[in-house]
């Protein structure tokens, strides 16, 4: 069922498929939410000239985007949501490239689930533990993210 991992104390086994459940919608909105951005930055590079490709990384992607700044009406709202999109790139690579491990412990009173991501191509660093609530708030932000991307204004081209 993919329970990798658990630290369980008290916990039935139905809870935990409900909860590995809701651990894995969980990660795909935020995964979604990350793909919305994408095609937003992808909008962008094509309506701006950047030299992009689909198969380039996102920070790659984001950097041609940046080069492109001057044709922007705010310019600096694209570096605080480029810098915004940064902050958690390094959440996404954890996310994608992870098995989902889910700890619940119980310290006699009340029991934490976390959901944990280890890096499958570094195994040597500590794994990543995000609570449902941080995970959620990371995927809000990246939504909003999203819609303010795709809300930019370009500056008016000079007919030729």
């Amino acid at each position: 069922m993919g329970y990798q991992n658990l630290i369980i104390k008290g916990v039935g086994a139905e809870d935990l498929t409900s909860i590995w459940t809701e651990a894995q919608l969980l990660r795909g909105a935020f995964l979604d939410a990350f793909a919305r951005v994408e095609m937003a930055v992808m909008l962008y590079a094509h309506l701006t000239g950047a030299k992009v490709t689909p198969a380039m990384p996102l920070s790659q992607k984001l950097t041609a985007l940046e080069k492109e700044r001057k044709t922007f009406n705010n310019p600096r709202r694209l570096d605080v949501r480029i810098a915004a999109i940064r902050e958690l790139l390094p959440v996404r690579a954890d996310v994608v490239h992870s098995a989902l491990e889910v700890a619940i412990t119980f310290d006699g009173r009340v029991a934490e689930t976390k959901m944990q991501f280890q890096n499958a191509s570094d195994a040597a660093r500590r794994p990543l533990a995000l609570t449902t609530d941080q995970l959620t708030a990371m995927t809000s932000r990246l939504t909003r993210l999203a819609m303010q991307f795709s809300h930019q204004r370009l500056l008016a081209k000079d007919p030729t």
